[in-house]
Parts: structure tokens; C-alpha cells; sequence
């Protein structure tokens, strides 16, 4: 008993001290996590207001912090749900009256608020 009250302790410290040792992995990042993360080059414009399909237009509600360039007649713009699914291509009309903005519909069927983005050149 003697013997086994005195390798306790001995046997604590190889332990602790083992752990205390042991090397500390850094995990191994996949090449895609070590890649820079990029800013969106989409500024954000507004939202879809009113359709017209039949017509071929869209009104769009401006946004405060819209584009100028967006604003700009013959302006490509996108509209996408809000899991960022594109759903049509407008063209800016130029024509804006307060916070609203005319656009003629390219491709594709936009709906009533969706949102409508502008891609910087």
C-alpha cells in the first residue's frame, strides 16, 4: 500500500505533464476558405412596384442609396426573389418621377417586389 500511495502521485504528475506536451494541430484549411472573399459588384436599386407584361414594362420603387448610373437611361438592371434567384433583365427607361423609376422588360417575368439590382462595369 505504501508503494502504491507514493506512484499515485508520480503517476498524476507523468500525466499532466504528458498532456501539457501533446501538439496542438492546426487544422488544414481547404483551399476555397483561404481564398479572399470578394465584395458584390451589385448595387442595390430598389424594388418592383408594378408589371405590365403585356406591355413590356416594369415601375420600379428607387431606393435612397440607389446608383446614379442605374438611374440613367438604356441602364441594365436585374431583378432577383429574395434568395437572390434572378427572375428578368429591365432596361431603364430614364424616366423617374419621385421615388419611382420606368424600365422596359428584356427577358424574363419579374414580380411584384422583387428586388432590383444594378451590376457596377
Amino acid at each position: 500500500m505504501p508503494n502504491t500511495a507514493r506512484a499515485l502521485p508520480l503517476l498524476a504528475v507523468f500525466f499532466l505533464l504528458n498532456g501539457c506536451q501533446s501538439k496542438n494541430v492546426a487544422p488544414v484549411g481547404s483551399p476555397a476558405a483561404t481564398r479572399a472573399i470578394t465584395a458584390s459588384t451589385n448595387q442595390i436599386v430598389g424594388r418592383v412596384l408594378a408589371v405590365d407584361a403585356t406591355l413590356g414594362f416594369a415601375i420600379i420603387e428607387v431606393a435612397a442609396s440607389a446608383p446614379p448610373a442605374a438611374l440613367q437611361p438604356d441602364a441594365l438592371l436585374t431583378t432577383r426573389t429574395d434568395d437572390l434567384r434572378p427572375t428578368a433583365q429591365l432596361r431603364s427607361r430614364g424616366y423617374r418621377s419621385n421615388r419611382t423609376l420606368g424600365s422596359f422588360i428584356i427577358d424574363g417575368q419579374p414580380n411584384l417586389r422583387d428586388e432590383v439590382v444594378y451590376r457596377a462595369p
